[in-house]
């Protein structure tokens, strides 16, 4: 999921339609990303969402999330304060954060309620992650909106060759971002 907003090079051919609908959304909530110069994450946020993505997931969380180290992550800005950063390659397995920190009770309510959202994969409310969040589950790609005070956070791992989402991975990824905001 979200591979699209990252990067406008990745192949088409390797996403599923809740990859281009998510990433959708995540264009809509960030802005075109303005690709500036990548970060390693090495220290989690320190308070509110204000923060970079990559402050948010570190390289040795990302190795958790994937089984592999994935090498460190690149960063991207957009507009609103908003801040991606991904670990992996496109091709095979990825994790992706992306933060708007403002907005966000809006932007989660009309998503969640998009009926859009619905034909993108499977759709269940998750607890226990911010103040609110949803997950979306296609194939080899699972993602979690959610939203913590006036941010919006979508967080996403990507295994592209898996019959099934990793839904215990987002899961564990979201929780410990939320954590961290």
């Amino acid at each position: 999921m979200l591979l699209i907003a990252c990067s406008k090079s990745t192949p088409a051919a390797h996403t599923t339609s809740a990859a281009q609908t998510t990433a959708a959304a995540t264009d809509a909530t960030s802005g075109a990303a303005t690709n500036a110069a990548s970060d390693e994450a090495s220290a989690p946020a320190a308070s509110a969402a204000g923060g970079n993505a990559c402050s948010l997931v570190t390289e040795a969380d990302a190795t958790t999330a994937l089984g592999a180290d994935p090498g460190p992550g690149t960063g991207d800005t957009g507009a609103h304060d908003s801040s991606q950063c991904h670990y992996g390659p496109y091709q095979s397995k990825l994790v992706l954060v992306n933060i708007t920190p403002t907005q966000g009770k809006l932007t989660y309510d009309n998503m969640r309620n998009n009926a859009g959202t619905a034909k993108t994969g499977s759709v269940v409310d998750v607890a226990g992650v911010g103040d609110k969040a949803f997950e979306v589950d296609s194939h080899g790609s699972a993602g979690i909106f959610f939203r913590k005070g006036d941010a919006l956070v979508v967080v996403s791992v990507v295994f592209y060759l898996a019959a099934s989402p990793p839904t215990d991975q987002v899961r564990d990824l979201a929780k410990l971002v939320a954590g961290r905001i």
